[in-house]
């Protein structure tokens, strides 16, 4: 391995051992079926994800099939020392959108909640601080907070 290959892996790992946490978040909104083509021309915001109850997926190397329907936004993994981050850029997107999102989940007798998965690189981390605007929008919502 030449010198530049080295220094350039070791700069590497130095960067990534300097933060605490790769995070990844998310808002979904899921049950037995739903318009979500219809939901996301209303709501005026593309999802990450979506897919219909029934539709085949690939998880690896085994098919599975869809169990619900569900409309997904959200965030790619980010190495950070602020994992609540993400989640604040989610709800700064979604907030204006809480009427649109409850009336789906009345109509359709949804469910919804605001996922966080935290990777966590050190045995010491900064706190996770939901601020008051992300705790409000759950609330209203009708949803639910969910930390892998």
């Amino acid at each position: 391995m030449s010198f530049e290959i080295y220094k350039s892996i070791k700069l590497r790992c130095f960067i990534i051992e300097d933060y605490c946490s790769e995070t990844r978040a998310y808002f979904t909104l899921f049950g037995e079926d739903f318009p979500v083509e219809e939901f996301t021309r209303e709501i005026g915001i593309i999802p990450t994800e979506a897919y219909r109850k029934g539709e085949e997926c690939i998880r690896g190397k085994t098919k599975h099939i869809r169990f619900e329907t569900a409309w997904e936004y959200g965030l790619d993994y980010k190495m950070t020392n602020h994992p609540e981050e993400q989640i604040h850029t989610i709800i700064n997107t979604l907030y204006n959108s809480i009427e649109i999102i409850k009336k789906y989940k009345d109509n359709y007798n949804l469910k919804c909640k605001l996922v966080t998965v935290i990777c966590f690189n050190r045995q010491q981390t900064r706190e996770l601080v939901m601020n008051n605007k992300v705790i409000e929008f759950v609330n209203q919502v009708n949803g639910e907070f969910e930390f892998d």
